[in-house]
């Protein structure tokens, strides 16, 4: 089951493995699966252990709570691989455990591989697409907010994609609702700040299409949000290097996100500007941007110098040659 499917309190099973290793969605998880322990009792019912040996995990979910009631012990930060023994031993509680106990496993890395045929095995990747959209839909909708369609694309565009940021930004929207609730393009732009992958593929974009209006407009968007130079002329540099590892790379976009740092969905946004270009003139701007900034960083220019040559640089080349 995925993480946004968790209702609060409700634990799945005496086991609940949560995979997949996503920061938000991880943390989410444990928050609804310990909602029904009073926060008066969480001290005395709910044990978090930070990277445990299994015997300390074993101790912990074997015990009573100090109230007599039902207790959680939630496991994080497990990085070192499990011995056969440690495997043999947890596999064994799992398969009969304390009834009115929880384990929660929270596995980043796949340590806890072993307990999978024993547990309920909670997905906290990130979701992407339309399932994002939708778990945010339903969360407006709790902080009577009806969000418009183009202003959800936006929302998550703005956010990266990152369901844990546009859940924050429309937390911070519901403070300032508007008459009705409804969220529209407009308000969007007005309150949330696109994050800086964002707005580098924005303005890369204009660029990219020679668009020098919209261009300049999001030049003046980051200069009024007090986005420093040196930041933007970061921002492009990485992002064509982004662009050229995509044109000439043949991984898939789940092994090209990894590879990149970013997310699989923003693999696939920039694809098709990674097209528009030649292999020759991608490697070409890539290594113009990178001198720029060398050139910057060691004194030889001041940095606006060098993002008006980068930004020249850029709307200067031919496209598909």
């Amino acid at each position: 089951m995925r993480a946004s499917d968790l209702k609060k309190g409700k634990v799945p099973a005496p086991v609940c493995l949560l995979s997949g290793g996503d920061g938000y969605w991880t943390s989410y998880a444990c928050k609804m699966l310990t909602a029904a322990v009073p926060a008066e009792d969480r001290d005395l019912r709910v044990d978090a252990l930070s990277d445990p040996s299994v015997s300390e995990i074993l101790l912990s979910v074997s015990l009573p709570s100090l109230t007599g009631e039902g207790k959680i012990t939630v496991v994080t930060d497990r990085g070192a691989k499990l011995t056969k023994e440690e495997e043999k031993a947890l596999a064994a509680y799992c398969e009969d455990p304390v009834t009115d106990n929880t384990l929660v496993l929270c596995d980043e890395k796949g340590v806890f591989n072993c307990v999978k045929n024993y547990a309920a095995v909670i997905d906290c990747t990130v979701l992407e697409g339309q399932e994002s959209k939708d778990y945010l839909y339903d969360y407006a909708a709790q902080k009577g907010l009806r969000v418009q369609p183009p202003a959800m694309t936006l929302l998550l565009d703005y956010c990266n994609q990152d369901a844990g940021r546009a859940s924050r930004e429309l937390d911070k929207i519901a403070d300032h609702a508007p008459d009705g609730g409804t969220v529209t393009k407009e308000i969007i732009t007005l309150l949330v700040a696109p994050d800086e992958r964002a707005k580098a593929y924005e303005l890369t974009s204009a660029l990219s299409s020679g668009n020098k209006e919209a261009a300049a407009k999001y030049l003046t968007r980051l200069s009024a949000a007090g986005v420093p130079s040196a930041v933007v002329l970061r921002s492009l540099a990485s992002t064509y290097r982004g662009l050229l590892f995509l044109r000439i790379s043949a991984l898939s976009d789940e092994e090209a996100a990894k590879a990149l740092g970013i997310r699989p969905f923003a693999v696939k946004k920039m694809r098709p500007l990674a097209k528009k270009y030649s292999a020759v003139t991608l490697k070409t701007l890539s290594d113009g941007l990178n001198d720029l900034e060398y050139h910057f960083k060691s004194g030889r220019l001041n940095v606006d110098e060098a993002l008006n040559l980068a930004i020249c640089r850029i709307m200067g080349v031919k496209i598909n040659v």
